[in-house]
């Protein structure tokens, strides 16, 4: 993008944000998934980050401790909700908001009143409706849901959303980490000035998206990211840099009273090798006569197991393309005739006499749901009338790729357009980042140490509200002006006294195929 260009947005950023001034002081709370304070630090000490080091100079910052597993989905639930991941029930990437054993802090406030706007935070599909606010649900969501459903059009933008469903290489990764972090921004303006929230929420996911692939780009020398800051001109560099002009252009156009909260999950380091496979199969589907809308299945995600659900109907026409579609999966071999895909059939519906399956068959299924909702979260609860899950055999595939030649549906394919093999070099570190500036917040120079499970209260006292009894973590009094302290005294409520969202009839409870977003969990790297 042309530096005019950026400075363009990013005065419609400073003009939107400036100009949707609520009635009381708003909080803005960025979530930056993978942000790292060895990065962090690195680039500041090289004048990298001027945007940051303006935040730390009024502000105040933490060596933020995280959650285990420190995987996103269980720590940005912890951020949310004030409890760790025995209590909320969120335990990986399979979950959704059902899932949710305890209420957010963000549902929370906006029952009590507080206007709350969350653009793309994790675990927030299906959308819940916040009264006077906006959801746009985070990466894992299954569908486009938003709330409320024309929020966009409001919004007077078009939808700037993060996607993990398709085959990219690894420059594709680089330009859309890139474009979300010079596009997000006034993506996240419009929103604001549109729904005029008290609390307003944006998570970026470019830094975790290329920290994950392009780690050993950024120090290719092996240096340790605390001694030296990433290559000039690395992708890791570049985001960061857009990175810093996102956060600075969200802090210039907030008032003086009001408050700037960035937090990440987790941070980054150097990690093993490794791979997964992504298939690239959806082309071709009908080589085997196999077509989504006219057959009635969807071919939810190819992001490591491949995963089609068929839709529920006339038991012998979706029984029909069941067959099928495990029989494609099926067909995939190698040269060798070695099979390409570990392949599971699911049924949903109850069988006729006459087609049911043999005992062993009907135990293998029963075996696989136990295992797959026992580990991964995954019960497969979506109406369907049958899944089939195709899991990559990673000698199979190491044995064609890249060069190799795939059987496929009777044809011989190149395998590239088959399988593509995705290379991640970066793994989690245990310490997160926060940094708070502005209203209340005191500036310390020093940086200090915080829970995850403190952002919670701070958020309740932050917006005015009581804090309820049951959260985890403790309000850092010390971070707030002592004299706004005592004009604010924190007030505690029980958890059975705290306001609730109703249930919304126009977002109401659905059944979910948890086993969706498998895929996607392997594309990140975190399932063998």
């Amino acid at each position: 993008m042309a530096p005019s260009r950026v400075a363009l947005l990013l005065a419609l950023s400073f003009w939107t944000l400036a100009s949707a001034a609520p009635s009381r002081a708003r909080v803005v709370f960025v979530g930056i998934d993978g942000a790292s304070w060895n990065v962090i630090d690195s680039m500041l000490d090289a004048g990298r980050l001027p945007g940051f080091a303006a935040l730390l100079a009024r502000g105040a910052s933490a060596e933020l401790e995280t959650v285990e597993p420190v995987i996103s989905p269980v720590v940005w639930t912890s951020i949310a909700s004030g409890r760790g991941p025995d209590a909320h029930g969120i335990g990986g990437f399979l979950a959704t908001r059902m899932a949710l054993a305890v209420p957010t802090a963000f549902e929370r406030l906006a029952a009590g009143g507080v206007r709350v706007g969350l653009y793309e935070y994790l675990v927030t599909w299906p959308p819940p409706a916040l009264p006077g606010g906006f959801a746009i649900p985070g990466w894992l969501r299954r569908d486009d849901a938003v709330w409320p459903p024309d929020v966009w059009t409001r919004a007077g933008v078009s939808p700037v959303r993060v996607v993990y469903d398709a085959a990219l290489v690894r420059d594709e990764h680089a330009v859309r980490a890139l474009r979300e972090v010079e596009r997000k921004p006034a993506a996240f303006s419009a929103l604001v000035r549109s729904f005029d929230p008290e609390l307003a929420v944006v998570t970026i996911y470019a830094v975790d998206r290329v920290c994950h692939r392009f780690w050993r780009d950024a120090y290719p020398d092996g240096a340790d990211a605390d001694a030296a800051p990433p290559a000039p001109g690395s992708v890791l560099d570049r985001v960061m840099r857009g990175l810093d002009r996102a956060v600075a252009s969200i802090a210039a156009g907030l008032a003086p009273e009001d408050v700037l909260l960035v937090a990440s999950d987790h941070g980054f380091q150097d990690g093993e090798a490794r791979n997964v496979w992504v298939g690239r199969t959806r082309g071709q589907l009908a080589r085997a006569d196999l077509e989504p809308a006219r057959d009635n299945f969807t071919l939810i995600r190819e992001w490591g197991a491949i995963v089609a659900r068929v839709h529920p109907g006339p038991f012998d026409a979706r029984d029909a393309v069941l067959t099928r579609l495990d029989a494609f999966y099926r067909s995939a071999e190698t040269p060798d005739g070695d099979a390409l895909y570990r392949v599971v059939t699911l049924d949903a519906v109850e069988r006729p006499p006459d087609h049911q399956r043999s005992f062993v068959e009907r135990l293998r299924q029963r075996v696989y749901r136990f295992v797959a909702a026992r580990f991964f979260g995954a019960r497969f609860e979506e109406a369907a009338h049958g899944w089939v899950i195709a899991m990559p055999k990673e000698d199979a595939m190491a044995s064609v790729w890249p060069d190799g030649r795939i059987l496929l549906a009777g044809a011989t394919l190149p395998a590239r357009e088959v399988v593509y093999r995705e290379d991640f070099d970066g793994e989690h570190d245990p310490t997160a980042v926060f940094v708070a500036a502005g209203g209340p917040i005191r500036p310390q120079p020093v940086r200090g140490e915080l829970s995850a499970l403190d952002l919670a209260p701070l958020l309740f006292q932050l917006t005015g509200q009581p804090i309820p009894d049951d959260l985890e973590g403790a309000l850092p009094e010390t971070w707030l002006d002592p004299d706004w302290l005592s004009a604010h005294p924190p007030k505690r409520v029980t958890a059975a006294e705290a306001p609730r969202l109703p249930a919304s009839p126009e977002v109401p409870a659905v059944q979910v195929d948890d086993g969706a977003m498998l895929e996607r969990l392997r594309a990140l790297g975190y399932v063998d």
